[in-house]
């Protein structure tokens, strides 16, 4: 099994979901400092919502199969 710190995977989920928020265009009409501000929050308060997600690509990127137990 791949050994992969919590703070990776924190550090992962927080950039997957500041990518998809930025991505699918969350707060048009926000003037930039203050949506900029509004997805910081976002990513703050709901980064382990893709924990899974973040996971399972740092498992990836190195090139194991996550450990059934997991």
């Amino acid at each position: 099994m791949v050994g992969i710190a919590a703070e990776q995977i924190e550090a992962e989920a927080r950039r997957l979901l500041r990518e998809t928020i930025e991505r699918c265009g969350w707060y048009p009409a926000l003037p930039p400092e203050q949506r900029r501000r509004s997805i910081e929050r976002d990513v703050e308060q709901h980064w382990h919502v893709m924990s899974s997600e973040a996971a399972k690509r740092l498992v990836a990127r190195l090139g194991e199969s996550p450990s059934p137990c997991d």
